[in-house]
């Protein structure tokens, strides 16, 4: 089962508050990760992507700050805050900013990997 962590208990936070950017890495927060689910907080800095990566399940992406590209099938798709995008399972694809840019990257993993 998984369980939810690194996240606010006292009070309320914005939830783009909870990763910081820093120059020239791409950092990411475990909010919670199970065989069946990974939720991630990621932190791009200016220039920085993730190229050609698949994942076992279908991922969902949410866009907090600043705006991303997602590309798959020779396809650039713009994303800026609050926007949310599905990329099937096992869906080779990359994704860049604009800038920097901060998302929520939920994972539900196949049983049939």
């Amino acid at each position: 089962m998984a369980r939810l962590k690194n996240l606010p208990q006292e009070r309320p936070l914005p939830l783009a508050s909870l990763i910081e950017a820093r120059e020239n890495q791409v950092l990411s927060m475990a909010l919670a990760q199970s065989d069946r689910v990974q939720i991630s907080l990621f932190s791009f800095a200016d220039g920085e992507s993730v190229s050609e990566e698949e994942y076992f399940g279908d991922t969902l992406y949410l866009i907090l700050q600043g705006e991303a590209v997602i590309t798959f099938d020779d396809q650039k798709i713009d994303l800026v805050p609050e926007d949310v995008l599905m990329v099937p399972a096992h869906k080779i694809h990359a994704i860049a900013g604009k800038g920097r840019f901060k998302m929520l990257q939920i994972t539900l993993i196949d049983e049939e990997r």
